[in-house]
């Protein structure tokens, strides 16, 4: 799956995992295309350029010149594109780690509260049994007395 292909609230749609792998994705591609570079480069170089192609030594470089400014050219915006999806692809982490968090301590207050009612409840028939039982005391007592 292609980062550029995906819309801004699909990527926000996607798992930690899943944008991870697409940064993995688009790192490895950037990668190969490096190397592609690399090798095309190595290409240019090892060819022969004659002068009845070239017209002349000056002009046969001046035409390398123009190719490695373009292959120069794409790799930085290739690359530059790479570094703004991944601080993209960061700020949807960041985004989604904060609502995590913001989830868990929801859950965790919820929890405390559901445990204090809890709590409460059976404090009031502890206290309710020892009523009874203080009376039943007395009553068992005035029975045999």
């Amino acid at each position: 799956m292609m980062v550029r292909d995906l819309k801004k609230q699909e990527l926000k749609k996607l798992s930690r995992s899943e944008l991870l792998e697409m940064l993995i994705d688009q790192t490895e591609e950037n990668n190969e295309l490096r190397a592609q570079l690399g090798e095309a480069r190595q290409k240019l170089m090892d060819k022969n350029i004659t002068c009845e192609e070239a017209g002349s030594i000056a002009q046969a470089s001046l035409e390398l010149n123009r190719v490695f400014e373009a292959a120069q050219a794409a790799c930085d915006q290739y690359t530059e594109n790479i570094r703004a999806r991944s601080a993209h692809l960061e700020e949807l982490c960041l985004e989604k780690e904060r609502e995590t968090e913001e989830k868990c301590e929801r859950m965790i207050e919820e929890a405390r509260e559901q445990s204090q009612a809890y709590w409460n409840e059976v404090n009031e028939k502890v206290e309710a049994l020892m009523s009874q039982s203080a009376i039943l005391r007395e009553l068992l007592s005035e029975k045999k007395g």
